[in-house]
This record gives structure tokens, C-alpha cells and sequence, in this order.
């Protein structure tokens, strides 16, 4: 028997469903003028009457050079995407980490600084699928290499979410 199977097994087929859409074998790594673009393909799932758009799957890896030729790389714990027809305050799409608990009661809303101007505010990331606000602050500062990117989290019901 497969540890997939096994860890699959453990977990409500609910999850299963959407760790299974957010791991599409047809995603490819894009390269990086298609990252740039957006002009990849992009698994898509349903979530609470939402639809989630996958830019990265859980296991995949983002990197790149700063613009003081640093290289950086991120690898993603969790899925990563935004949500379709939204729009956050940066006129991008609303920003969002998947975690495994479809069954979760509340999203996690992190407040995101900028990037060496650490006071000042940048987007929000939202963590849902996570069973508490201890677990979605984990998981947000295990994908950026310096804590002061966090600068807040705050809960709210998904009912109140999606409205």
C-alpha cells in the first residue's frame, strides 16, 4: 500500500476532492516570461460557491532574481492562487493559500507588508482551509524568507467571506 494511499485515506474524501484539483498532473511549471504574463495553465476548483485558480500546487517552486541580483525561492507547502473575478487592493485578483481542511469554519486574512518598506501595508493574503489562526500564521511565514512581510492576521467566518 502507497503512502498516498495511506495519507489519503486518513483525510475526509471533502479534502481529498480539493487537494486532488489543486495537484492537476497537466500543470507545468512556467517559465518565467510565462509567470510574468500569467499565461499558463491553471487548475481550477470550486470552494464555498468560489472559484479557486491554482498558480502554484502544493510542492512547486517559485524563483527569480531581486532587483539587487539575489536570487530567491520560494517552495509552496500549500497550494497558492486567488480567487477568480476578484479584485484585492493591489487590482489583482484576491490572493490565496490552500490548506487541507475543506471542513474549516473561518478564514484567515493576513495583512502582507512591503518588501524592505516594512511599514507600510502591501495586500492581504488569505489562508483558508486552516483549523486555526496559529496553523495559517505557520503556513503563511513557512512561504517568505523574512517574518516582516507579516503584518497581522486577522479571522473571519467563511459565511462572511464569501458574501
Amino acid at each position: 500500500m502507497s503512502k498516498r494511499y495511506l495519507l489519503l485515506k486518513a483525510i475526509p474524501q471533502a479534502v481529498v476532492a480539493q487537494l486532488d484539483a489543486t495537484t492537476d498532473p497537466a500543470w507545468q511549471q512556467p517559465t518565467p516570461a510565462q509567470a510574468e504574463a500569467g499565461n499558463y495553465y491553471k487548475p481550477r476548483t470550486p470552494w464555498q460557491g468560489l472559484e479557486l485558480v491554482i498558480e502554484n500546487p502544493a510542492g512547486t517552486v517559485r524563483e527569480g532574481v531581486d532587483e539587487g541580483g539575489r536570487k530567491w525561492r520560494t517552495e509552496f507547502h500549500y497550494a497558492y492562487g486567488e480567487i477568480a473575478g476578484t479584485e484585492g487592493v493591489d487590482g489583482d485578483p484576491v490572493d490565496v493559500f490552500i490548506g487541507p481542511y475543506a471542513d474549516a469554519a473561518e478564514v484567515y486574512i493576513v495583512r502582507q507588508m512591503k518588501r524592505k518598506k516594512w511599514d507600510q501595508y502591501d495586500e492581504d493574503k488569505c489562508m483558508i482551509n486552516f483549523h486555526s489562526i496559529e496553523a495559517a500564521r505557520a503556513a503563511y511565514l513557512g512561504h517568505y524568507d523574512d517574518p516582516r512581510f507579516f503584518g497581522g492576521i486577522i479571522a473571519m467566518p467563511v459565511s462572511e467571506f464569501i458574501r
